[in-house]
């Protein structure tokens, strides 16, 4: 790859980085206005919101993966090579946490506690999630900059 091909990838990965935290935002506003509404646990549709994340993220996963994790990044800036390694090993454990609680919202029947009790592993979830797309954000913007100093 091209350091123009592998800064127009950087730059896409960092493009759908956004797009995840839309999708995020959008999946915390859902909830809240359920909770402030007053019109009960909307499992179904928290479950296919759940569910929509998850495909997406995985999309994402397999595009980020594709060609080797982030390896035009990590050829620019080797010392992120393990940092790398630890979040390309976290996306399945994203996406299995994702399954369970959708599987969880399925089980829950009519309790509003059961309600509560996912939205609240899955707000926890939410943010390692941040800390997740914002590592590798980091990644891709130190390497960018790495390129952009070493041509100058």
């Amino acid at each position: 790859m091209t350091a123009s091909q592998t800064d127009d990838f950087l730059r896409m990965l960092s493009s759908e980085h956004v797009e995840i935290s839309k999708r995020v935002a959008d999946l915390r506003q859902f909830w809240s206005e359920v909770n402030e509404l007053g019109d009960g646990p909307q499992y179904e549709e928290m479950g296919a919101r759940i569910r929509e994340l998850r495909d997406h993220l995985a999309e994402h996963f397999d595009l980020e993966e594709r060609g080797g994790y982030l390896a035009g990044a990590i050829q620019r800036a080797p010392q992120l090579a393990e940092q790398a390694d630890r979040l390309k090993r976290q996306h399945q454990q994203i996406l299995d946490t994702l399954d369970n609680y959708s599987s969880r919202l399925q089980a829950c029947g009519e309790s509003y506690q059961c309600w509560k009790d996912v939205l609240v592993d899955i707000e926890q979830f939410l943010n390692l999630l941040h800390d997740h797309e914002s590592t590798e954000a980091a990644i891709i913007v130190e390497t960018l900059d790495v390129d952009n100093h070493s041509q100058n």
